[in-house]
């Protein structure tokens, strides 16, 4: 059986600031994640982080419009709400409802209501540059 592959489209909760949503996801919700599900833990977990500048680095507004996200083109930056993206690889559909179960008992401390959007992929490539 093909493994269980997900993108992952998380919105981080009003208040925190990006730098702050990123380092919670990291030193603590991961962290987490993996003492809880230990071996069992999913197959990979690859995250990347929208960058995000701010328009008025003094200013206590923590929401997207003074966090615009770096667009280069196709979009506005008001269209890009969420925070990380990430793809997760399990071994199997019962992996990942194990994982589930654990995984949506913290995401109120770091994400926004309705934040997390995941959907399921068919297969995994890669294109390499090619070697000299």
């Amino acid at each position: 059986m093909p493994p269980l592959i997900q993108s992952a489209f998380q919105t981080r909760k009003p208040g925190l600031s990006p730098a702050e949503f990123n380092t919670y996801y990291e030193t603590i919700y991961l962290p987490l994640l993996v003492s809880l599900q230990g071996s069992s833990f999913l197959k990979s977990h690859t995250r990347s982080y929208v960058i995000r500048t701010a328009c008025d680095a003094s200013s206590f507004d923590t929401s997207n419009s003074n966090y615009r996200a770096s667009v280069y083109y196709g979009t506005d930056h008001q269209d890009i709400d969420y925070d990380i993206y990430s793809e997760m690889i399990f071994e199997d559909e019962k992996a990942f409802k194990a994982f589930e179960k654990v995984m949506l008992e913290d995401q109120q401390n770091f994400q926004g209501p309705g934040g997390l959007k995941v959907v399921g992929l068919e297969v995994l490539e890669a294109t390499l540059r090619p070697s000299k």
